[in-house]
């Protein structure tokens, strides 16, 4: 992997993207940019802190899978060993590591060992660096946290200084198991950090690859292994031996305790701090220059520590530090420990660097999304930044959008609805729950006559009057807002007027609006073919009945003709046929 190119642990799938910029809102260094309403991480501004993963509601934000090119380390057929996380202990409660170890070989890995065990290096390394400098008032910043190391880097280069030159407990442990088993190994880490993909960038010599706990399931589920059912054996252990006081590494305050076992007289401070808006408060408050005595600060990204990094499953903080320190063994006999392996390490991220928009830059961006003052800047964090002019900054330099801005937004909405309201040529209403207006146009006004327009001149779009004072058939629309089921074109008579009513739901249970044609005109002309369509049928009737009235009469003096015809004609035959017998 080439260090020159940018390094994407964590992305972002745009399709996913909701829109919601909680992404934004969260990143404790605002390396988000939207562009098209999209959100996506800016690989040179991310501290790889992986929040963004944890907090994305679509998961939209997602961690590199680096499974596959583990797969291929193995299947190339070199010995490849795992460097466990010290945070196993609580990951995997109840499983107990000969389990685990067991497992990981099934998978094809040569060995397991605890990366506890470069911990323990570290701690030794900087204990040494303190009692070395014991005659000074240093500030030191522990390296072990790689997210807080980028953070530093980047956005408070001025601390860059302070930070320890010693390689994080991960890249010890791969030397170390180096040193032991050969430089011709590859190393694996397994845990719940998503930045140990940086070290394995910035040292791919010792380190071949970082995957999550989580990936490890996924590995689990594909090959139909349960840990339950995995039975081990007296060559399941940790190689090359059980780590110590390391293993409380992953709890907050635990490299503080580990180090300190190992100073021998100083009066160094020793101070943990969690979380990265901590620190950075922290940091821009402390003065080197200032202090009495010399500082050590374990600084975590992760609040609470590692045992909360954000590919580690949720479980009880306490529980999870109990389980770390039940399984933690303080050796007595082991202190003062010093390092057996060389650790110097430098820094790799350069500052970032920030470009100066001018004032004038800044106040006509704020002008663009409707901040024409000081009272105009809500600064309300709805675009995901602390205030508008961090908004301003941000559009700048092509990271966000003026649509971003909630405020603008409503208020360009509303600018946009009222203008629509007040240009219909058709009364329209807009009431709440509670039947009060919240918004009318003149053409709804016009209905109530002039003592309404009256009112409205004094309660401009009369808000917050009662829609029952002003029309008999509020009761529609408490139904509307009840059931939630629009009403489309009822004809309703108000006064001398027909009135052609639309009542439409604007927000469930809570909002609705109504739109009200005249339709007097309309009514009366159909009105008038109706009239005008039943006399014509009234006459056809008249016409039908008379017809039927003379056909009538015609038939029964035709039928009377007839019958005298037939009769005239059988008497004479009757008279024939006698005389004839006669």
């Amino acid at each position: 992997m080439m260090q020159n190119k940018v390094y994407k642990p964590v992305y972002s799938e745009g399709a996913r993207c909701q829109d919601c910029y909680k992404c934004v809102r969260e990143c404790p260094v605002k390396a988000i940019r939207v562009t098209n309403n999209q959100a996506s991480i800016v690989p040179e501004l991310c501290i790889v802190c992986g929040h963004c993963v944890s907090v994305c509601p679509s998961g939209a934000k997602k961690v590199r899978d680096d499974l596959p090119d583990v797969k291929q380390v193995i299947s190339n057929g070199s010995r490849v060993f795992v460097s466990l996380a010290p945070s196993f202990v609580s990951e995997f409660n109840g499983v107990g590591p000969a389990k685990l170890i067991h497992t990981l070989k099934m998978l094809g890995f040569s060995g397991v060992s605890e990366t506890a065990l470069g911990a323990q290096q570290v701690s030794a390394q900087a204990a040494s660096d303190i009692e070395r400098n014991a005659d000074k008032n240093n500030l030191y910043i522990s390296s072990a946290c790689p997210v807080v190391v980028e953070y530093i880097s980047k956005y408070l280069p001025e601390r860059a200084a302070s930070i320890t030159h010693i390689l994080s407990p991960l890249l010890a442990h791969c030397k170390l198991i180096k040193d032991n088993f050969g430089e011709d190994t590859s190393v694996v880490f397994i845990g719940p950090c998503i930045a140990k993909k940086l070290d394995a960038h910035y040292h791919p010599e010792l380190l071949s690859a970082a995957i999550t706990f989580e990936d490890l399931r996924a590995w689990l589920a594909d090959e139909k292994i349960s840990l339950d059912d995995i039975q081990p054996d007296d060559s399941d252990i940790f190689i090359p031996k059980k780590a110590a006081e390391g293993a409380i590494y992953p709890v907050e305050g635990g490299m503080l305790e580990a180090t300190r076992l190992n100073c021998v007289g100083t009066k160094a401070q020793f101070q943990s701090i969690s979380g990265i808006e901590n620190i950075d408060k922290a940091l821009r408050s402390i003065d080197p220059a200032n202090i009495s005595h010399s500082v050590f600060l374990e600084l975590l990204a992760c609040e609470g520590g590692c045992v909360n990094g954000p590919k580690a499953q949720e479980r009880s903080e306490i529980e999870s530090r109990l389980n770390i320190l039940d399984y933690t063994d303080f050796s007595p006999d082991a202190y003062p420990r010093r390092p057996a392996i060389g650790l110097a390490d430098d820094l790799h991220t350069p500052p970032i660097s920030r470009t100066d928009y001018t004032q004038q830059e800044i106040e006509s961006t704020l002008h663009k999304i409707g901040k024409q003052s000081i009272e105009d800047e809500l600064n309300c964090g709805g675009c995901g930044y602390h205030s508008c002019r961090e908004l301003a900054w941000a559009i700048l330099a092509g990271n966000a959008e003026p649509n971003m801005c909630v405020s603008y937004m409503r208020e360009l909405a509303q600018k946009k609805a009222n203008a629509i309201l007040h240009t219909l040529p058709y009364a329209t209403v807009i009431v709440d729950e509670k039947l009060s207006i919240i918004e009318c146009n003149s053409e709804f006004v016009k209905l109530g006559g002039s003592d309404l327009e009256l009112v409205s001149e004094a309660v401009p779009g009369l808000v917050g009057a009662a829609l029952s004072s002003i029309l008999p058939f509020s009761e529609l629309f408490a139904d509307v807002l009840e059931s939630g089921e629009d009403i489309i074109r009822k004809y309703i008579r108000f006064g001398d007027t027909v009135l052609s009513v639309t009542i439409f739901t604007v927000e469930r249970h809570r909002v609705v609006g109504a739109i009200m044609i005249n339709v007097t005109s309309t009514e009366l002309r159909r009105e008038q073919i109706v009239e005008k369509a039943q006399q014509v049928i009234q006459n056809m009737l008249t016409n039908v009945q008379d017809i039927a009235f003379r056909l009538g009469k015609s038939s029964a003096e035709s039928e009377l003709i007839l019958n005298s015809i037939v009769d005239g004609f059988s008497v004479a035959r009757y008279d024939k046929d006698e005389e004839m017998e006669k």
